[in-house]
């Protein structure tokens, strides 16, 4: 039987009030190479295409910690208008290295490098039971660097830079939200790094 692809609504969209929204996400970030997730052991949810159940890396592969303080980093999503074609989200993330070290700015270089990107964080607003906190951005199609800048004489010397989708490789969906079983397990995986054993 055919997919149906003319996105009519299902269910009813409600306010869940003991839940209400909260702005914000907690400090720290994983940034995954896109080329170091194994997209065939990476599983959605059979009836909610929005909602990945695994995320997988491929043997040896590790994510990478951007640590934050406050609100420095954030992230953001918008509809993308297509004329002949189904639309799209663009993923913004954008973040901060507080220390312009060497190593650390050995790491903004690389980001520079080319390679795309996704980004996985914890939301401040987390659902009930905790089941809406972690998002992933750029799970699709990747986050590219599009902008990196320093000043001396602004934001303390700090380091800012942005990853987002290109223009004309959007995702087919809005940011993805990760349950893995509960989210004590996802928080594991998260403080892990999503590190996955060699072989």
């Amino acid at each position: 039987m055919p997919v149906d692809c003319t996105g009519t609504l299902t269910a009813d969209i409600l306010f869940d009030c003991s839940n209400a929204p909260v702005g914000g996400i907690e400090q720290n970030v994983i940034l995954i190479a896109k080329d170091d997730i194994d997209v065939v052991n990476t599983t959605t949810d059979a009836t909610n295409r929005v909602l990945v159940t695994n995320l997988q890396l491929k043997p040896g592969k590790t994510g990478h910690l951007l640590s934050g303080v406050k609100q420095s980093n954030g992230k953001a999503w918008e509809l993308v208008k297509k004329e002949n074609a189904p639309d799209k989200f663009k993923h913004t993330f954008s973040g901060v290295i507080f220390n312009p070290s060497a190593a650390n700015k050995q790491q903004a270089d690389t980001l520079a490098k080319g390679a795309k990107y996704v980004v996985v964080v914890e939301q401040v607003w987390k659902g009930g039971d905790s089941k809406d906190a972690f998002e992933i951005l750029g799970l699709t199609s990747g986050l590219e660097l599009t902008t990196m800048t320093n000043s001396s004489k602004e934001n303390d010397n700090m380091i800012l830079f942005e990853l987002a989708s290109s223009d004309g490789f959007e995702e087919t969906t809005m940011p993805r939200t990760l349950l893995d079983v509960d989210y004590a397990a996802t928080k594991t995986a998260f403080n892990n790094k999503f590190m996955q054993a060699a072989g």
